[in-house]
């Protein structure tokens, strides 16, 4: 959560309690990976093009490189 106070106030206006979770669940490395393989597959059908691309200059990511 990049700010914190302000999802604390969100929860309060929007729910009535806060939301409380864990940012990072534990998930078995073989779900995780059949999981993201899937969304790429959904990207990829839904848009015919790479995930890793940057749509705003049509390039590939770096990190993804």
């Amino acid at each position: 959560m990049q700010e914190p106070l302000k999802y604390e106030a969100d929860c309060l206006r929007l729910v009535g309690y806060v939301i409380y979770h864990d940012p990072w669940p534990v998930i078995q490395e073989e779900n995780m990976t059949q999981t993201c393989d899937q969304i790429d597959r959904i990207w990829k059908d839904e848009f015919q093009c790479e995930l890793e691309t940057d749509h705003l200059m049509n390039t590939q990511h770096p990190i993804y490189l």
